[in-house]
């Protein structure tokens, strides 16, 4: 293993991940866990730059998800297009009423369903 150390830690998108990592590899071979998930990325990354950019911070204004931005980048990632979905990703001790889970959807759904 490569020897580094981590500077910081912060929650970054799926568009966010493949533009790094095609940037590495221009400038060197990547390590097989970075080639793994480059290949993951180009094939489930499918908004823009721009959408997910409106995405996340759509999701900002939903007063739960304020300080969380881990939950929201993985809401981010999945695009869920069911309520049902979207529950799944909002951990049990956080409370978050319909209206939220309903917004979430309206901003979610429109992206995940042109996928």
């Amino acid at each position: 293993m490569g020897e580094g150390k981590i500077i910081e830690m912060k929650p970054v998108s799926l568009y966010e991940v493949k533009d790094i990592l095609k940037e590495r590899k221009s400038e060197k071979e990547l390590t097989y866990e970075q080639d793994v998930t480059l290949k993951f990325v180009e094939k489930f990354a499918k908004i823009t730059e721009k959408q997910t950019n409106d995405l996340l911070k759509g999701l900002d204004e939903i007063e739960f998800l304020k300080e969380d931005a881990n939950l929201k980048y993985q809401i981010a990632a999945a695009l869920p297009t069911k309520l049902e979905q979207v529950r799944l990703f909002v951990p049990k001790e956080i409370e978050a009423s319909d209206e939220d889970l309903t917004k979430i959807l309206e901003l979610t759904k429109p992206l995940g369903e042109k996928l």
